[in-house]
């Protein structure tokens, strides 16, 4: 796994749960309590390992953390830029989901991300993959952030190996303001 990857779990730890559950997770799950390096790779069972210990600690399931982790992701700024370059409204972020992986590899080029496919829904989409689950709900947890960037009401549930959208009301809430020219316009 691309340490860009273990290195997200890791500063989701520490930053919203505390250094002693980071550490405590890190030596249960048999990790450097250091962390890990950006630009490195992980074992994938050392990621799993990680999620289940950290999961363990705060009290939820793996998959529960994984949502939390996308949410958390999509809102750190430098990332958030990048979603949002997706389209000016949420629609259009989530019908361009499918180019996801060829712009990740643009940045990064030894990310692996894997293959979306988004088709229409009676008052939304359904995203699938064949990715492993833990991604599915991280995916999850990054669209739940977006609607909200967007200002968007949308049900987001994981069903049958894929994500179903559902979108009631696409004026809920004003949306947080974006400028692709000033990175300072709608910074957290």
């Amino acid at each position: 796994m691309h340490g860009l990857v273990t290195r997200s779990i890791e500063h989701f730890a520490r930053q919203t749960h505390g250094e002693a559950v980071w550490t405590a997770a890190a030596r249960a799950a048999g990790v450097d309590p250091r962390g890990f390096e950006l630009m490195g790779n992980q074992d994938d069972s050392a990621a799993r390992r990680l999620l289940h210990e950290i999961a363990a600690l705060v009290g939820c399931s793996p998959p529960e953390l994984s949502e939390d982790i996308g949410a958390w992701v999509a809102q750190r700024s430098a990332i958030r830029r990048l979603l949002r370059f997706a389209g000016s409204d949420f629609a259009a972020f989530v019908t361009t989901l499918e180019e996801l992986r060829g712009r990740a590899r643009l940045v990064l080029r030894d990310l692996e991300l894997p293959a979306i496919s988004v088709a229409p829904a009676p008052r939304g989409w359904r995203i699938t993959s064949d990715c492993d689950p833990v991604w599915l709900h991280a995916l999850a947890g990054v669209l739940h952030a977006m609607a909200d960037d967007y200002g968007v009401l949308a049900v987001i549930e994981i069903r049958e190996g894929s994500i179903l959208v559902d979108v009631p009301l696409v004026d809920f809430n004003e949306g947080r303001p974006f400028s692709i020219s000033d990175p300072t316009v709608g910074a957290a």
